[in-house]
């Protein structure tokens, strides 16, 4: 038999659209999000957010409400079931309901959007999070992110308040650090971050970031959320934190043209703080060594052959096994991070 899907195209090794859309609604401070289908999809998300926020030091727990649907709602329809648990999250006093669907939801049809459409006393958005026919991990943030927008309220009027930040990785154990790095460039141009959309953001924030003077998306893979902010609000668009210290001299190029802001001076800052972070691993210069480059991002690989190349180390078959980042390092900061593991590996060889 030939199937019209492979396998493959399902992106299961990225991981589920539902648990991709709670690493986004979780992290709003005043909402509270309903799973429409079994238990277990809840059961299982709250587990797997609460181990991963262990490992970051963070210890509240987002609130999730599951409609609890069994084998009667998967037969006749899990609607009953969706609005007993809309009046018990309206009941917790929150200034925002998120209806996330699961597979299970969207298999038997129930008409999700027209329940939340219905006048309650806070608003509620659905959002979907059926990955059965495909999607993953990312899908889900881009979900997420994109249902989210519907909050923001268009402004004519830009706002000094700071940069829109965008799709923030909350489950990423340095996520604050890259905040920090993204936050410390942006000081070289004299302007500060404004809006966490979403981190630890207020569903207020939410409708607010349409004044923002430009936004910063957090990885590529975030480009349709770009194209809905510039579309709606004519921001100007960043289309990824920066990666390692040639991104981050790109990354202050492209902002300060697309303000009006001269970037010369920031990238003579910048450039300076490059110059110190080589010469703070002199040491490592031109030992021989080998990239673990096994399921790497192609960024991080590109990011990292780049400060061999400054700090003359050579690859070579022989050479010390040194590892990569899991995701590609973000600026000056990432870099040092990066480093210091390269020299822990060196110095136990």
């Amino acid at each position: 038999m030939i199937l019209s899907r492979s396998p493959t195209d399902t992106l299961r090794s990225e991981g589920c659209t539902l648990t991709g859309v709670l690493s986004v609604t979780g992290f709003l401070k005043d909402a509270v999000t309903v799973i429409h289908g079994p238990s277990g999809c809840t059961h299982h998300n709250v587990s797997l957010l609460h181990a991963s926020l262990a490992e970051i030091d963070e210890v509240q727990i987002p609130c999730f409400l599951s409609s609890n649907i069994h084998e009667e709602e998967v037969i006749f329809g899990g609607e009953k079931a969706l609005l007993h648990a809309l009046d018990a999250a309206e009941a917790r006093d929150s200034s925002l309901i998120c209806v996330v669907s699961t597979c299970i939801a969207d298999t038997i049809g129930d008409d999700i959007a027209a329940l939340c459409s219905q006048k309650r006393s806070v608003p509620v958005i659905h959002i979907p999070g059926a990955g059965f026919l495909g999607g993953g991990f990312s899908e889900g943030i881009r979900n997420a992110l994109s249902s989210l927008l519907n909050l923001a309220e268009a402004d004519d009027m830009r706002s000094d308040d700071g940069v829109l930040i965008v799709g923030e990785k909350n489950l990423e154990y340095e996520v604050e650090e890259n905040f920090r790095e993204v936050s410390c460039l942006l000081s070289l141009l004299d302007l500060a971050p404004g809006i966490r959309f979403v981190r630890k953001a207020s569903v207020s924030d939410c409708r607010n970031i349409g004044s923002a003077p430009a936004t910063i998306l957090r990885a590529p893979s975030l480009q349709s959320v770009g194209s809905l902010l510039r579309s709606r609000f004519g921001m100007s668009v960043i289309p990824g934190f920066p990666v390692g210290p040639d991104g981050s001299i790109r990354f202050l190029e492209d902002l300060g043209d697309s303000l009006g802001v001269d970037p010369r001076p920031a990238i003579r800052d910048a450039e300076g703080m490059v110059a110190d972070l080589y010469t703070g691993f002199d040491d490592l210069r031109d030992t021989a060594i080998r990239l673990d480059c096994s399921g790497a991002d192609p960024a991080t690989v590109s990011a990292a052959r780049s400060v061999l190349h400054e700090l003359r180390m050579k690859e070579a078959s022989s050479g010390v096994l040194l590892p990569l980042p899991f995701d590609p390092p973000v600026g000056i900061a990432g870099t040092r991070r990066m480093l210091h593991s390269w020299r822990r590996c060196l110095s136990r060889a």
